[in-house]
Protein backbone atom coordinates (compact mmCIF):
# COMPACT_ATOMS: atom_id res chain seq x y z
CA UNK A 1 0.00 0.00 0.00
CA UNK A 2 0.96 3.64 -0.23
CA UNK A 3 1.89 3.83 3.45
CA UNK A 4 4.32 0.89 3.53
CA UNK A 5 7.03 1.95 1.09
CA UNK A 6 10.72 1.66 1.75
CA UNK A 7 13.16 4.53 1.25
CA UNK A 8 16.87 4.19 0.61
CA UNK A 9 19.44 6.89 1.31
CA UNK A 10 23.06 7.51 0.39
CA UNK A 11 26.01 8.19 2.68
CA UNK A 12 26.80 11.90 2.18
CA UNK A 13 27.04 14.00 5.33
CA UNK A 14 26.18 17.24 3.55
CA UNK A 15 22.67 18.61 3.07
CA UNK A 16 21.50 17.33 -0.30
CA UNK A 17 18.40 16.34 -2.22
CA UNK A 18 17.78 13.33 0.01
CA UNK A 19 16.88 15.61 2.90
CA UNK A 20 20.07 15.63 4.96
CA UNK A 21 19.82 19.20 6.18
CA UNK A 22 22.18 20.68 8.69
CA UNK A 23 25.28 18.50 8.70
CA UNK A 24 28.60 19.33 7.14
CA UNK A 25 31.31 16.77 7.81
CA UNK A 26 34.38 18.70 8.97
CA UNK A 27 36.45 15.55 9.53
CA UNK A 28 38.48 13.48 7.05
CA UNK A 29 38.60 10.17 8.93
CA UNK A 30 36.85 7.39 7.00
CA UNK A 31 37.77 4.53 9.35
CA UNK A 32 34.13 4.42 10.52
CA UNK A 33 31.32 4.97 8.03
CA UNK A 34 27.65 4.68 8.86
CA UNK A 35 24.54 4.99 6.69
CA UNK A 36 20.89 4.03 6.78
CA UNK A 37 20.84 1.65 3.85
CA UNK A 38 17.10 1.03 3.96
CA UNK A 39 13.98 1.80 5.98
CA UNK A 40 10.52 0.30 6.12
CA UNK A 41 7.32 1.74 7.54
CA UNK A 42 4.95 -0.89 8.91
CA UNK A 43 1.78 0.48 10.54
CA UNK A 44 3.57 3.73 11.42
CA UNK A 45 6.50 1.89 13.01
CA UNK A 46 9.66 2.65 11.05
CA UNK A 47 12.45 0.09 10.97
CA UNK A 48 15.84 1.53 9.99
CA UNK A 49 18.57 -0.69 8.55
CA UNK A 50 21.81 0.81 9.86
CA UNK A 51 24.85 -0.25 7.85
CA UNK A 52 28.41 0.14 9.13
CA UNK A 53 31.76 -0.12 7.36
CA UNK A 54 34.90 0.15 9.47
CA UNK A 55 38.61 -0.63 9.70
CA UNK A 56 38.70 -0.24 13.49
CA UNK A 57 39.88 -3.31 15.39
CA UNK A 58 37.39 -2.97 18.24
CA UNK A 59 34.58 -4.09 15.92
CA UNK A 60 34.21 -7.80 15.24
CA UNK A 61 33.53 -7.38 11.50
CA UNK A 62 34.48 -4.94 8.77
CA UNK A 63 30.93 -4.63 7.42
CA UNK A 64 27.67 -5.32 9.24
CA UNK A 65 24.14 -4.03 9.65
CA UNK A 66 21.43 -3.98 12.32
CA UNK A 67 17.75 -3.04 12.45
CA UNK A 68 16.87 -0.16 14.73
CA UNK A 69 13.65 1.60 15.76
CA UNK A 70 13.24 5.30 16.56
CA UNK A 71 13.13 4.57 20.29
CA UNK A 72 16.60 3.05 20.04
CA UNK A 73 17.93 6.28 18.52
CA UNK A 74 16.42 8.05 21.54
CA UNK A 75 18.14 5.50 23.78
CA UNK A 76 21.51 6.29 22.17
CA UNK A 77 20.95 10.04 22.45
CA UNK A 78 20.09 9.69 26.14
CA UNK A 79 23.24 7.66 26.78
CA UNK A 80 25.38 10.55 25.52
CA UNK A 81 23.43 13.13 27.52
CA UNK A 82 23.71 11.06 30.71
CA UNK A 83 27.49 10.64 30.70
CA UNK A 84 29.43 13.28 32.60
CA UNK A 85 32.46 12.76 30.36
CA UNK A 86 30.48 14.42 27.52
CA UNK A 87 29.28 17.40 29.58
CA UNK A 88 31.68 19.68 27.67
CA UNK A 89 30.40 18.72 24.22
CA UNK A 90 27.42 19.67 22.07
CA UNK A 91 25.29 16.52 21.98
CA UNK A 92 23.76 16.15 18.48
CA UNK A 93 19.96 16.72 18.57
CA UNK A 94 17.82 13.62 18.86
CA UNK A 95 16.00 12.89 15.58
CA UNK A 96 12.26 13.71 15.64
CA UNK A 97 9.74 10.91 16.03
CA UNK A 98 8.29 9.75 12.69
CA UNK A 99 4.84 11.25 12.13
CA UNK A 100 2.79 10.52 9.03
CA UNK A 101 -0.60 11.41 10.51
CA UNK A 102 -1.07 14.34 8.11
CA UNK A 103 -0.73 12.15 5.02
CA UNK A 104 -2.94 9.46 6.57
CA UNK A 105 -5.61 12.05 7.35
CA UNK A 106 -5.61 13.45 3.82
CA UNK A 107 -5.85 9.96 2.33
CA UNK A 108 -8.75 9.04 4.64
CA UNK A 109 -10.67 12.19 3.64
CA UNK A 110 -9.97 11.53 -0.01
CA UNK A 111 -11.23 7.94 0.19
CA UNK A 112 -14.34 9.08 2.04
CA UNK A 113 -15.17 11.51 -0.76
CA UNK A 114 -14.26 9.25 -3.68
CA UNK A 115 -17.77 9.20 -5.16
CA UNK A 116 -17.91 13.00 -5.57
CA UNK A 117 -14.54 13.45 -7.27
CA UNK A 118 -13.90 12.75 -10.98
CA UNK A 119 -11.64 9.74 -11.53
CA UNK A 120 -8.76 11.64 -13.15
CA UNK A 121 -8.82 14.24 -10.37
CA UNK A 122 -8.94 11.46 -7.78
CA UNK A 123 -5.85 9.80 -9.21
CA UNK A 124 -4.00 13.10 -9.31
CA UNK A 125 -4.82 13.84 -5.66
CA UNK A 126 -3.77 10.33 -4.61
CA UNK A 127 -0.44 10.76 -6.39
CA UNK A 128 0.10 14.09 -4.65
CA UNK A 129 -0.59 12.57 -1.25
CA UNK A 130 1.72 9.67 -2.00
CA UNK A 131 4.44 12.07 -3.11
CA UNK A 132 3.96 14.12 0.07
CA UNK A 133 4.15 10.99 2.22
CA UNK A 134 7.31 9.72 0.52
CA UNK A 135 8.99 13.11 0.95
CA UNK A 136 8.13 13.10 4.66
CA UNK A 137 9.33 9.51 4.99
CA UNK A 138 12.64 10.23 3.28
CA UNK A 139 13.22 13.27 5.50
CA UNK A 140 12.52 11.14 8.58
CA UNK A 141 15.09 8.62 7.44
CA UNK A 142 17.59 11.36 6.61
CA UNK A 143 17.29 13.05 10.03
CA UNK A 144 18.00 9.76 11.78
CA UNK A 145 21.03 9.29 9.56
CA UNK A 146 22.21 12.84 10.29
CA UNK A 147 22.20 12.02 14.00
CA UNK A 148 24.45 9.01 13.44
CA UNK A 149 26.74 10.90 11.07
CA UNK A 150 27.27 13.63 13.65
CA UNK A 151 28.33 10.98 16.16
CA UNK A 152 30.70 9.00 13.94
CA UNK A 153 32.30 12.17 12.53
CA UNK A 154 33.06 13.48 16.03
CA UNK A 155 36.59 12.60 17.25
CA UNK A 156 35.35 11.76 20.78
CA UNK A 157 31.79 10.47 20.30
CA UNK A 158 32.88 7.92 17.69
CA UNK A 159 34.81 5.98 20.37
CA UNK A 160 31.82 5.65 22.71
CA UNK A 161 30.97 2.12 23.80
CA UNK A 162 27.22 2.75 23.59
CA UNK A 163 27.57 3.85 19.97
CA UNK A 164 29.43 0.63 19.25
CA UNK A 165 26.64 -1.35 20.93
CA UNK A 166 24.04 0.52 18.86
CA UNK A 167 25.88 -0.21 15.61
CA UNK A 168 26.96 -3.78 16.32
CA UNK A 169 24.59 -5.40 18.83
CA UNK A 170 21.82 -7.13 16.88
CA UNK A 171 19.29 -7.35 19.73
CA UNK A 172 16.80 -4.94 21.29
CA UNK A 173 18.47 -2.10 23.21
CA UNK A 174 15.42 -0.91 25.14
CA UNK A 175 15.81 -3.35 28.04
CA UNK A 176 19.16 -1.98 29.17
CA UNK A 177 18.78 -0.36 32.61
CA UNK A 178 20.55 2.81 33.72
CA UNK A 179 23.66 2.44 35.85
CA UNK A 180 24.14 4.43 39.04
CA UNK A 181 26.50 6.74 37.12
CA UNK A 182 23.76 7.41 34.57
CA UNK A 183 21.33 8.28 37.37
CA UNK A 184 23.88 10.64 38.92
CA UNK A 185 24.31 12.33 35.54
CA UNK A 186 20.52 12.73 35.32
CA UNK A 187 20.76 14.92 38.43
CA UNK A 188 23.53 17.03 36.88
CA UNK A 189 21.55 17.38 33.63
CA UNK A 190 18.44 18.42 35.55
CA UNK A 191 20.40 20.97 37.54
CA UNK A 192 21.96 22.37 34.38
CA UNK A 193 18.53 22.78 32.79
CA UNK A 194 17.39 24.72 35.85
CA UNK A 195 20.17 27.21 35.04
CA UNK A 196 18.31 27.96 31.80
CA UNK A 197 16.15 30.61 33.46
CA UNK A 198 19.33 32.51 34.43
CA UNK A 199 21.10 32.02 31.10
CA UNK A 200 19.86 35.24 29.47
CA UNK A 201 21.04 37.45 32.33
CA UNK A 202 24.20 35.59 33.38
CA UNK A 203 27.46 37.54 32.97
CA UNK A 204 30.36 35.24 32.11
CA UNK A 205 33.84 36.27 33.32
CA UNK A 206 35.39 34.79 30.15
CA UNK A 207 35.02 37.14 27.13
CA UNK A 208 34.74 34.25 24.64
CA UNK A 209 31.93 32.55 26.53
CA UNK A 210 30.19 35.86 27.22
CA UNK A 211 30.20 36.62 23.48
CA UNK A 212 28.94 33.09 22.76
CA UNK A 213 26.20 33.43 25.37
CA UNK A 214 25.13 36.80 23.97
CA UNK A 215 25.02 35.35 20.46
CA UNK A 216 22.84 32.41 21.50
CA UNK A 217 20.49 34.69 23.46
CA UNK A 218 19.82 36.67 20.26
CA UNK A 219 20.18 33.85 17.73
CA UNK A 220 17.90 31.29 19.37
CA UNK A 221 14.61 33.25 19.15
CA UNK A 222 15.63 34.67 15.76
CA UNK A 223 16.13 31.26 14.16
CA UNK A 224 12.90 29.97 15.70
CA UNK A 225 11.05 32.92 14.19
CA UNK A 226 12.77 32.35 10.83
CA UNK A 227 11.79 28.68 10.89
CA UNK A 228 8.13 29.54 11.54
CA UNK A 229 8.09 32.15 8.77
CA UNK A 230 9.80 29.82 6.33
CA UNK A 231 7.29 27.10 7.16
CA UNK A 232 4.45 29.58 6.55
CA UNK A 233 5.90 30.50 3.14
CA UNK A 234 6.11 26.83 2.17
CA UNK A 235 2.47 26.30 3.17
CA UNK A 236 1.41 29.35 1.12
CA UNK A 237 3.29 28.05 -1.90
CA UNK A 238 1.70 24.62 -1.48
CA UNK A 239 -1.71 26.33 -1.36
CA UNK A 240 -0.83 28.26 -4.54
CA UNK A 241 0.12 24.99 -6.19
CA UNK A 242 -3.30 23.55 -5.34
CA UNK A 243 -5.00 26.64 -6.79
CA UNK A 244 -3.07 26.23 -10.02
CA UNK A 245 -4.20 22.60 -10.13
CA UNK A 246 -7.84 23.60 -9.63
CA UNK A 247 -7.68 26.18 -12.43
CA UNK A 248 -5.87 23.73 -14.73
CA UNK A 249 -8.50 21.03 -14.16
CA UNK A 250 -11.35 23.48 -14.76
CA UNK A 251 -9.84 24.81 -17.99
CA UNK A 252 -9.16 21.35 -19.39
CA UNK A 253 -12.67 20.14 -18.51
CA UNK A 254 -14.12 23.28 -20.12
CA UNK A 255 -12.00 22.60 -23.22
CA UNK A 256 -13.42 19.07 -23.46
CA UNK A 257 -16.92 20.52 -23.25
CA UNK A 258 -16.25 23.08 -25.99
CA UNK A 259 -15.17 20.79 -28.82
CA UNK A 260 -17.84 22.35 -31.06
CA UNK A 261 -15.64 25.47 -30.98
CA UNK A 262 -12.24 24.03 -32.01
CA UNK A 263 -10.20 27.23 -31.69
CA UNK A 264 -11.57 28.07 -28.24
CA UNK A 265 -11.25 24.47 -27.09
CA UNK A 266 -7.60 24.31 -28.14
CA UNK A 267 -6.77 27.62 -26.42
CA UNK A 268 -8.43 26.47 -23.22
CA UNK A 269 -6.62 23.16 -23.36
CA UNK A 270 -3.19 24.76 -23.88
CA UNK A 271 -3.83 27.33 -21.17
CA UNK A 272 -4.89 24.55 -18.82
CA UNK A 273 -1.70 22.66 -19.62
CA UNK A 274 0.39 25.72 -18.72
CA UNK A 275 -1.45 26.04 -15.40
CA UNK A 276 -0.74 22.35 -14.81
CA UNK A 277 2.96 23.07 -15.43
CA UNK A 278 2.76 25.97 -13.00
CA UNK A 279 1.22 23.64 -10.44
CA UNK A 280 4.10 21.17 -10.73
CA UNK A 281 6.61 24.02 -10.75
CA UNK A 282 5.26 25.55 -7.53
CA UNK A 283 5.00 22.12 -5.93
CA UNK A 284 8.66 21.38 -6.67
CA UNK A 285 9.72 24.80 -5.45
CA UNK A 286 7.75 24.37 -2.22
CA UNK A 287 9.47 21.02 -1.66
CA UNK A 288 12.90 22.55 -2.27
CA UNK A 289 12.21 25.49 0.05
CA UNK A 290 11.04 23.07 2.72
CA UNK A 291 14.17 20.94 2.29
CA UNK A 292 16.85 23.56 1.73
CA UNK A 293 15.64 26.23 4.12
CA UNK A 294 12.86 25.20 6.53
CA UNK A 295 14.47 21.87 7.44
CA UNK A 296 17.85 23.57 7.81
CA UNK A 297 16.36 26.18 10.14
CA UNK A 298 14.46 23.49 12.05
CA UNK A 299 17.65 21.48 12.56
CA UNK A 300 19.59 24.47 13.86
CA UNK A 301 16.81 25.40 16.24
CA UNK A 302 17.56 22.04 17.88
CA UNK A 303 21.34 22.29 17.50
CA UNK A 304 21.36 25.79 18.98
CA UNK A 305 19.38 24.38 21.90
CA UNK A 306 22.08 21.73 22.32
CA UNK A 307 24.77 24.44 22.34
CA UNK A 308 22.76 26.36 24.93
CA UNK A 309 22.52 23.22 27.10
CA UNK A 310 26.31 22.89 26.92
CA UNK A 311 26.77 26.46 28.14
CA UNK A 312 24.22 25.90 30.91
CA UNK A 313 26.23 22.89 32.11
CA UNK A 314 29.34 25.05 32.19
CA UNK A 315 27.52 27.82 34.12
CA UNK A 316 26.41 25.17 36.63
CA UNK A 317 30.04 24.16 37.21
CA UNK A 318 31.04 27.83 37.48
CA UNK A 319 28.46 28.19 40.25
CA UNK A 320 29.84 25.06 41.90
CA UNK A 321 33.30 26.70 41.99
CA UNK A 322 31.85 29.84 43.58
CA UNK A 323 29.98 27.73 46.13
CA UNK A 324 33.09 25.68 46.95
CA UNK A 325 35.16 28.86 47.28
CA UNK A 326 32.71 30.29 49.81
CA UNK A 327 32.62 26.97 51.66
CA UNK A 328 36.43 27.01 51.94
CA UNK A 329 36.39 30.58 53.27
CA UNK A 330 33.84 29.54 55.89
CA UNK A 331 35.90 26.48 56.82
CA UNK A 332 38.99 28.65 57.31
CA UNK A 333 37.08 31.01 59.57
CA UNK A 334 35.65 28.19 61.68
CA UNK A 335 38.73 25.99 61.48
CA UNK A 336 36.56 22.99 60.58
CA UNK A 337 36.75 20.65 57.57
CA UNK A 338 39.35 22.79 55.77
CA UNK A 339 40.95 19.83 53.98
CA UNK A 340 37.57 18.54 52.80
CA UNK A 341 36.54 22.01 51.58
CA UNK A 342 39.86 22.43 49.74
CA UNK A 343 39.43 19.08 47.99
CA UNK A 344 35.90 20.03 46.93
CA UNK A 345 37.16 23.33 45.52
CA UNK A 346 40.01 21.63 43.67
CA UNK A 347 37.59 19.10 42.16
CA UNK A 348 35.13 21.83 41.13
CA UNK A 349 37.91 23.93 39.55
CA UNK A 350 39.22 20.91 37.65
CA UNK A 351 35.79 20.12 36.21
CA UNK A 352 35.20 23.76 35.33
CA UNK A 353 38.55 24.13 33.54
CA UNK A 354 38.01 20.89 31.65
CA UNK A 355 34.52 21.76 30.45
CA UNK A 356 35.68 25.28 29.51
CA UNK A 357 38.38 23.91 27.21
CA UNK A 358 36.20 21.38 25.40
CA UNK A 359 33.22 23.75 25.26
CA UNK A 360 35.31 26.48 23.60
CA UNK A 361 36.41 24.05 20.87
CA UNK A 362 32.85 22.76 20.41
CA UNK A 363 31.38 26.25 20.03
CA UNK A 364 34.00 27.16 17.42
CA UNK A 365 33.18 24.02 15.43
CA UNK A 366 29.47 24.75 15.88
CA UNK A 367 29.99 28.10 14.15
CA UNK A 368 32.00 26.59 11.28
CA UNK A 369 29.46 23.81 10.76
CA UNK A 370 26.51 26.21 10.90
CA UNK A 371 28.01 28.70 8.45
CA UNK A 372 29.01 25.96 6.00
CA UNK A 373 25.59 24.31 6.14
CA UNK A 374 23.66 27.55 5.58
CA UNK A 375 25.99 28.64 2.79
CA UNK A 376 25.48 25.36 0.98
CA UNK A 377 21.71 25.23 1.60
CA UNK A 378 21.06 28.83 0.54
CA UNK A 379 23.18 28.53 -2.61
CA UNK A 380 21.30 25.38 -3.60
CA UNK A 381 17.95 27.05 -2.86
CA UNK A 382 18.85 30.12 -4.95
CA UNK A 383 19.92 27.88 -7.84
CA UNK A 384 16.62 26.03 -7.64
CA UNK A 385 14.60 29.26 -7.51
CA UNK A 386 16.39 30.59 -10.58
CA UNK A 387 15.81 27.34 -12.46
CA UNK A 388 12.11 27.24 -11.56
CA UNK A 389 11.66 30.92 -12.50
CA UNK A 390 13.18 30.26 -15.92
CA UNK A 391 10.84 27.32 -16.46
CA UNK A 392 7.83 29.48 -15.56
CA UNK A 393 9.00 32.27 -17.84
CA UNK A 394 9.42 29.89 -20.79
CA UNK A 395 6.01 28.29 -20.21
CA UNK A 396 4.16 31.63 -20.14
CA UNK A 397 6.15 32.92 -23.13
CA UNK A 398 5.24 29.86 -25.19
CA UNK A 399 1.57 30.29 -24.27
CA UNK A 400 1.61 33.94 -25.36
CA UNK A 401 3.06 32.89 -28.71
CA UNK A 402 0.18 30.41 -29.18
CA UNK A 403 -2.48 32.94 -28.13
CA UNK A 404 -1.15 35.58 -30.51
CA UNK A 405 -0.98 33.07 -33.37
CA UNK A 406 -4.59 31.89 -32.85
Amino acid sequence: TMMSDAAATGDSAVADDSGRAGVVDLSSDDSLKVSIADALNEQDVVKFTVQTKTTLDRFKKREFQVTRYHEEFVWLHDRFEEQEVYAGYIIPPCPPKPDFSQSHGKLAKLQFGDSTIPQDELERLKQEIQSEYLAAFQKTVAMHEVFLLRLVCHPVFRDDSNLQVFLEYDQDLMTKAKSWKDKMMDNLKGAAKNIGSQFDTHIDPDPFFEDSRGFIVVYSPAIKDSKEKSDAVVKKRQALSLQYATVATALIHFAHGSIQYPVLSELLRKTGEVYAKMQMNEKKLAAKEDLKLTDLLRYYVSDTGAARDLMCRRIKLEMDVDKATKALETAKKTGKKQLEAQEQLTTAQSKYEKISKTAADELKIFKKRRVAAFRKGLVQLAQCQIRQAREQYEAWKDLLVVLRKD
